[in-house]
């Protein structure tokens, strides 16, 4: 026997041995979100209007209030949790400002709308039916990056994308989220989180995960990042790490789009209507 070609064996059966204890590894770093069960069929389900078809993002309040928009036009509206009436409704410029509108965030009074490409709107809450002015800030970011997610972070005084897209240089397939400042209004180049795609898709089975909302848990302090390309959820803590991911069923969630968080922990998903309204489906916090 050609002892060389003993030797590569060996080397090829060890090689696969340390790919298959990776692989093993990767699934047993985490399980499932402790803190919500997204497999609930019996959770709740709120309609939205028609307006509200193809809702993109929501946010609440610093007193409570759900707010929310479409991803084609400026337009705020705030909407009733428990029934999915719309409450009001003000748009951005005295034309309405019209964009591929992805997320939104506020700050106590003031509000944020953000674009595919990485554009940011600043404007303050405007009462029912009226035209408000803002302010636009560009990032470092474009329509490459495919801006899906904002949230504001009060830790840091940042807000938080996530990118859908490319994730930026040195991130590969990975998919990133950026930080910027609200105290310097610039975006920092470095990922504030990347969020291994391989160890996700290790959970959930399937063949993607592409982010389109982030939010911020306001007891823990961990972020929860949504994907309807993959249907899955994941948290992270404050340092990126991840701690669960889970599944979603295209049953209860049938386009998950938009992702906020109350101050009781009550988390909601916004699913686009697919041709009819628009839903929220509303989980409680385990207890």
């Amino acid at each position: 026997m050609n002892p060389l070609s003993s030797l590569t064996r060996r080397l090829v059966f060890i090689a696969a041995i340390a790919v298959l204890v990776r692989g093993v590894s990767a699934q047993a770093k985490f399980g499932k979100i402790t803190g919500y069960d997204f497999s609930d069929k019996s959770a709740q389900t709120v309609t939205l209007p028609q307006a509200l078809g193809e809702i993109s993002g929501l946010t609440f309040t610093h007193d409570g209030r759900l707010l929310c928009h479409n991803d084609e036009a400026g337009i705020v509206f705030e909407v009733d949790l428990k029934t999915g009436k719309e409450v009001k409704r003000f748009s951005l410029g005295m034309f309405t400002v019209t964009g591929d509108f992805e997320g939104i965030a506020a700050k106590r009074d003031t509000i944020f709308l953000v674009t595919s490409s990485g554009v940011l709107y600043r404007f303050r809450e405007g009462e029912s039916s009226k035209n408000v002015k803002y302010e636009t800030f560009k990032t470092l970011l474009s329509v490459k990056n495919d801006v899906e997610g904002l949230a504001y972070d009060p830790a840091t005084d940042c807000l938080l994308l996530a990118c859908k897209g490319e994730g930026g240089k040195g991130v590969g397939k990975d998919k990133a989220v950026y930080a910027f400042s609200l105290k310097t209004y610039k975006l920092d180049p470095t990922p504030r989180f990347v969020l291994s795609v391989q160890e996700i898709l290790a959970q959930t089975g399937k063949k993607e995960f592409n982010p389109s909302a982030l939010e911020r848990h306001p007891q823990t302090g961990n972020f929860f990042v949504l994907a309807y390309n993959g249907f899955a959820i994941v948290e992270l803590n404050p340092a990126g790490k991840i701690l669960g991911v889970s599944e979603l069923k295209k049953s209860i969630n049938p386009q998950p789009e938009g992702l906020a968080i109350a101050n009781d922990g009550t988390l909601i998903i916004a699913n686009e209507g697919q041709g009819k309204a628009g839903t929220l489906t509303v989980y409680s916090l385990k207890k």
